[in-house]
């Protein structure tokens, strides 16, 4: 069988210099927006994660910290303490006699507890007799309000002795900033079982 010459489909000297300068261009773009998709993935999904551990870090201490606001003024013995010692903007101390021993001394369990703030540094930390301790940092604000039996906010803050009997709810706001700078917010409000 003879090729005739000049007939398309018929020239087998390969591409030109040209043509190939065409086919790297259009490589070369399709390369750029792959690699732009897989970097925004990327920044993607590390934002999302660093998000995603700080929500969680914040819904452990609002799990810590409603369990024992929950627990506050457990008092099988009627000893006569106060479940809300320390009732203020940025410090909340609350107490139980967890073990039925007359008293809020013990450390095991965590009878007497106080969150404390420091805006300064933008840690909230926990202590219970033995010392605070930070158990969240980077945030923004931490805000307790105090709500009597009807629902009604107790705005005298820092709450006296009077008010913080009343108290029958604690409303907890903890605003912070992921390492990207999206804020993340949670709010709720406990009630004391024991009030």
């Amino acid at each position: 069988m003879k090729l005739l010459h000049g007939m398309p489909g018929t020239d087998r000297r390969g591409m030109t210099l040209v043509e190939l300068m065409v086919a790297l261009l259009i490589f070369g773009i399709v390369m750029g927006v792959v690699f732009s998709v897989m970097v925004n993935s990327r920044n993607s999904y590390e934002s999302t994660r660093q998000k995603a551990q700080f929500q969680q870090s914040i819904r452990a201490v609002m799990s810590l910290l409603t369990r024992e606001v929950r627990s506050a003024g457990c008092n099988p013995t009627q000893a006569g303490f106060e479940a809300v010692s320390i009732a203020d903007a940025w410090v909340l101390q609350c107490q139980a006699d967890l073990n039925g021993d007359a008293d809020t001394a013990d450390n095991n369990p965590d009878e007497s507890v106080t969150y404390i703030f420091n805006p300064g540094t933008g840690e909230l930390f926990r202590d219970n007799g033995t010392g605070p301790v930070a158990i969240l940092r980077g945030l923004q604000g931490v805000a307790f309000n105090y709500f009597d039996a009807a629902g009604n906010q107790l705005n005298n803050i820092p709450l006296g002795a009077l008010d913080r009997a009343q108290v029958r709810e604690v409303g907890v706001t903890i605003q912070g900033t992921t390492g990207k700078g999206e804020t993340v917010t949670y709010s709720t409000r406990i009630a004391l079982r024991n009030g």
